[in-house]
């Protein structure tokens, strides 16, 4: 069946429970469910997390529409002609996948097709390091073919990558959105069924992809509701420490990465300290981490600094000021090359840059807010890197590398939005948006899209601070 895509500004989730049920207006081409349907909301009983619930589903739990689930895997989420169409290259396809994986005979032609595409394109492009031990491969592909919920989610990712990455496809379209409602509703069938301290790490694993889900649809409302679920998951199972090491590795990673660079643009309390941490950062390179673990974690505490009586100059500009690439040794992973290295470093280069243009930016923001006559004048004078050096450095870094479809580039979202904001010539803000557009379509991932749309706003309109902006458009906007 067919289904409307999803408006990257949609709230799927409802925070409250409506008096009413809520009916949705489809186009009028299009009759079948969308994620943006109202999801069902949690008992009284369910203190888990928002957006998730231990109640069981029924189909008038969605208002005036029916989640429609195929009796035929083989059609899920296409009508007849469509996947009539594409099915001299479903029927066809051959995957190549890690021997541990065993028989793919139990999954739909269209899994199929969607796993290839995860195999071949998405687990390169997804990641900010490729290498022969990327956990989007050699962890999730095994365990999602052992794991039907998991399968349903690594298709909606892959789909809507697939979809972004060509243009209007209203297939892969399609598909993303129904897998999306299956994965839902097979969470809250596994919640019901599982006690809280015996959640599935399959489950888990589910929804640390419809974290990336939402960041590759470019959603600017509901990705924070997957990553709070995730973090209470993963909390109420006892931590890190309760999954084996490859998996706890690889949720640590992404968990990480999207929590710290998600404070610089939502000042909500979005997470807390997740036990176990210590078992798994280790110096194993991370794939979203790569050598900016140090500057990534530095980005909470300047944004707390409007909160915090600290020294923001001593709290921010030490630590960037003795950072190297090389302060912390660590494992390099299998098959990485040095290249990629190099690339790694360079984003991590970067990263140092945008550390300091967001240090300036933000003591900047005080000065003029209500907390002025508690600082002392020109205080970024005493930061060792003035703002315009720093973007200086970062966009001639930028400038000087091609932006190809090598993974490590896909990190540069927050460099560059953090550049973007803070830049007042034209030729800055070309090159900007330019390379943004660069990552846009080399990669797939709807954020860029967002951070763009951002900018443009704030540079067409009266002078704002960025943060005012974002607070106007309700934003929540990720850079990961």
């Amino acid at each position: 069946m067919w289904a409307e895509p999803l408006k990257p500004t949609a709230e799927i989730f409802q925070q409250v429970v409506p008096p009413k049920r809520r009916r949705i207006s489809l186009s009028p081409s299009l009759c079948a469910s969308s994620p943006a349907t109202s999801v069902e909301q949690p008992s009284p009983n369910s203190t888990l997390f928002s957006g998730y619930t231990t109640a069981p589903s029924t189909p008038s739990d969605y208002g005036a529409i029916e989640i429609h689930t195929p009796r035929d895997e083989d059609s899920d989420s296409l009508g007849g002609d469509d996947l009539a169409r594409g099915a001299t290259h479903i029927e066809t396809c051959s995957i190549v996948v890690p021997k541990q994986c065993g028989s793919l005979s139990h999954l739909s032609n269209l899994e199929m097709h969607y796993l290839q595409y995860h195999m071949e394109q998405g687990s390169r492009l997804l990641a900010n390091l490729e290498s022969d031990e990327n956990p989007l491969r050699s962890l999730i592909i095994p365990c999602a073919l052992s794991s039907p919920l998991l399968m349903k989610a690594l298709c909606a990712v892959s789909a809507m990558h697939l979809a972004n990455r060509s243009g209007d496809n209203w297939s892969a379209q399609t598909a993303a959105a129904n897998y999306y409602v299956h994965t839902m509703s097979g969470l809250r069938s596994a919640l019901s069924k599982s006690s809280v301290e015996g959640f599935p790490a399959d489950s888990i694993l589910a929804v640390a992809l419809l974290c990336k889900y939402e960041i590759i649809r470019g959603s600017v409302k509901q990705w924070a509701v997957h990553l709070s679920a995730l973090e209470r998951l993963v909390v109420s199972r006892g931590g890190f420490s309760t999954f084996d090491q490859d998996t706890a590795e690889f949720l640590w990673g992404l968990f990480m990465y999207a929590h710290n660079v998600a404070r610089v643009t939502n000042r909500k309390q979005i997470t807390h300290y997740i036990p176990g941490e210590e078992v798994v950062s280790l110096r194993k390179l991370d794939i979203y981490i790569g050598y900016t673990e140090d500057i990534i974690k530095l980005c909470p505490r300047i944004a707390d600094l409007p909160l915090l009586g600290h020294d923001p100059v001593a709290l921010g500009d030490t630590s960037l000021r003795n950072w190297t690439h090389s302060s912390t040794p660590y494992i390099i992973p299998k098959g990485a090359t040095e290249a990629s290295l190099v690339r790694l470093r360079m984003v991590a280069e970067c990263f140092r840059d945008a550390a300091y243009i967001y240090l300036h930016s933000t003591l900047e923001r005080m000065n003029q807010g209500t907390m002025a006559r508690n600082l002392p004048p020109l205080w970024t004078s005493f930061i060792s890197r003035t703002k315009q050096v720093a973007l200086h450095r970062c966009l001639g870094r930028i400038q000087s590398f091609p932006l190809d479809e090598n993974c490590e580039y896909s990190a540069l979202t927050f460099p560059l939005f953090i550049a973007g904001c803070e830049s007042e010539n034209p030729a800055a803000r070309e090159l900007v948006i330019h390379s943004l557009s660069k990552l846009e379509g080399n990669f797939g991932i709807g954020n860029t899209k967002r951070a763009k749309e951002l900018l443009n706003i704030l540079w067409s309109g009266k002078r704002m601070h960025w943060l005012d902006v974002l607070e106007q458009l309700k934003w929540d906007l990720i850079l990961a």
